[in-house]
């Protein structure tokens, strides 16, 4: 599990990269039309936006495969968890036992001085 949560990260850290990448072109870009037509400052306004705009939603994008993926994994590692407590359980049915009747009495106790204070 530990090496697809390395290779989803270094996938999400080479798209903000390539997005990074398309940024510094844009704005490149962007300085070299507003050299070249000074007086164009509303088509720049507008380049402007559409590629932050752009920008924006490709981060969105990326954020949301990222949370999906790390979603996915931590229920699958939730699971395999809750699985391995049954099959002890299932194993060691009288430790188990013994286990939650001291963890009953401790947090018994722990209410009772609750009370007390």
């Amino acid at each position: 599990m530990p090496r697809k949560a390395k290779s989803s990260s270094s996938n999400d850290v080479a798209a903000v990269e390539g997005l990074m990448q398309d940024l510094e072109t844009r704005l490149r870009r962007l300085n070299t039309r507003a050299q070249d037509a000074p007086d164009g400052s509303e088509e720049i306004s507008d380049f402007v936006a559409q590629t932050l705009a752009r920008i924006a939603s490709q981060v969105r994008t990326t954020a949301d495969v990222a949370t999906d993926t790390l979603t996915d994994e931590a229920t699958r590692a939730s699971s395999d968890f809750l699985n391995k407590i049954w099959d002890e359980m299932r194993r060691r049915p009288l430790t188990t036992l013994a286990v939650a009747a001291a963890a009953g009495y401790v947090l018994g106790l722990i209410g009772k001085q609750d009370k007390r204070a």
